[in-house]
């Protein structure tokens, strides 16, 4: 799989930065619609670097953010992908199910089109 460039012919939006995550050492479940609260945390990165009391946890969590479409950008294909998720993910889009994939350290995406909003998309991701 090709790696994204912005060019002249494709324009692209970076979603890393601060997201929200949600442990579930339970595995209660629940958040595919999102959730409230949770911690803030640096994507891309592993939850074991940056949480000093999660640092041998090895179970579930749920991390969401928000976003919007760039201008100009309805009518067109819509691509969301991820570069790496380990090791397990499923993800969720406002609410709708739109794909799982298993193995860490691979890039994978998902058609979003018919999906998604012009504004306030919830992206949810189950990571086991």
């Amino acid at each position: 799989m090709l790696y994204p460039q912005s060019n002249r012919a494709r324009q692209m939006i970076d979603l890393s930065g601060f997201w929200h995550v949600q442990f579930d050492p339970d595995e209660a479940g629940g958040y595919e619609s999102g959730f409230a609260g949770g911690e803030v945390i640096a994507v891309p990165a592993s939850w074991n670097d940056q949480f000093n009391e999660r640092r041998d946890y090895f179970g579930v969590a749920w991390y969401q953010t928000r976003f919007s479409l760039p201008w100009g950008w309805r009518g067109q294909r819509i691509f969301i992908r991820f570069n790496s998720v380990n090791y397990l993910a499923e993800v969720w889009l406002n609410g709708e199910r739109i794909g799982e994939h298993e193995g860490g350290h691979l890039p994978f995406a998902f058609d979003i089109t018919e999906r998604v909003r012009d504004a306030d998309n919830l992206l949810v991701v189950r990571v086991d």
